[in-house]
């Protein structure tokens, strides 16, 4: 006989399906914790990392004279990490067996012996050059440091010609036919071709000279542009000197050698060096003369050098001509 159900036993039948257990709770949160790790992957499939800001992320930059095809037996160790210093001269002797080159730096007195071997960049006109490039008499720029106790050229800037510049020297010939003005190059110590523009200006002091004021043995500053078979294409032409002129130096005494019977003078009027000798001078001046004293030297120019003539130490400094 069946058994007919009435309205409460469906209600509590319901109620008894929908009352939790211990089991179905588990289940149930076990099952949110695995769509969201599966929500969590697929967002971080599909977004953009941000990097971190992190300098180790960045590639190391390479000593400037690492090499790929370094042999640690037979190339030179690599240089180290000593502060550079830039400076200019000409080149005054080359030895190739040795790698070393004698530079006198611009306005200096002293020769510098560097070394310089295949760590050494050398250009040539901006171009990539080498160590058959280096001549006596070219002027260069080179970036030096220490390396163990020498002087290490670590890079080398080589002029061919002398392009657009000034330059000082004596006069040693002009000949009026072709133009052609040949100078002893101070720097250099070697003669110096220019050709001088016909329509040159020439300064004589405070006037204007002419071709008939450059004569042999006259101390002349040119301002040039290149040329293409001489050093240059002289446009301005200053005479400073003449043999017979005299001249008064005042400034501070930069080098002495009694030896040689040499002086040299930074000029306060103009902010160059001189070189003056001496033939006589009584003892007590040569005593009180020293590098770094103030003076006012007068000279003669006979054509070759600055002779003293008289020479004066000036007790409390020189006064500044800015002052004036």
């Amino acid at each position: 006989m069946q058994r007919i159900l009435s309205s409460s036993d469906i209600l509590a039948d319901e109620i008894s399906i929908e009352k939790p257990t211990i089991m179905g709770i588990f289940q149930k949160r076990l099952l949110l914790v695995s769509i969201l790790g599966l929500s969590a992957t697929a967002l971080a499939q599909y977004s953009t990392p941000v990097p971190a800001a992190d300098d180790s992320a960045a590639p190391a930059k390479p000593p400037a004279t690492a090499r790929e095809d370094y042999d640690p037996l037979l190339d030179p160790p690599p240089l180290p990490h000593n502060r550079v210093t830039l400076m200019g001269g000409t080149v005054t002797s080359v030895n190739e067996i040795q790698n070393r080159i004698t530079v006198k730096p611009f306005g200096g007195k002293q020769r510098l012996r560097m070394d310089f071997d295949m760590r050494t960049h050398i250009f040539l006109d901006g171009e990539t050059g080498s160590g058959r490039d280096l001549k006596v008499g070219q002027r260069v720029y080179l970036d030096t440091m220490l390396n163990s106790s020498q002087i290490f050229a670590k890079n080398i800037w080589i002029r061919s010609g002398y392009g657009n510049g000034n330059a000082r020297g004596q006069i040693l010939d002009y000949d009026g036919r072709t133009n052609i003005l040949t100078l002893r190059d101070e720097v250099a110590s070697q003669p110096v071709h220019f050709r001088l523009d016909p329509a040159a200006v020439i300064h004589n002091g405070t006037q204007t000279g002419s071709v008939a004021d450059l004569k042999p043995g006259s101390l002349v500053e040119v301002s040039f542009d290149s040329g293409k078979t001489h050093s240059g294409v002289v446009r301005e032409l200053s005479l400073l000197a003449t043999p017979g002129s005299s001249f008064t130096f005042l400034g501070t005494i930069t080098y002495i050698d009694v030896s040689q019977k040499l002086i040299s003078v930074a000029n306060q009027n103009d902010g160059k060096n001189y070189d003056i000798y001496f033939e006589s001078l009584p003892s007590a001046i040569l005593q009180s003369l020293h590098e770094g004293s103030e003076a006012a030297v007068s000279a003669l120019f006979d054509g070759r050098r600055y002779v003293a003539q008289k020479v004066d130490v000036v007790k409390g400094g020189l006064p500044n001509p800015e002052d004036k």
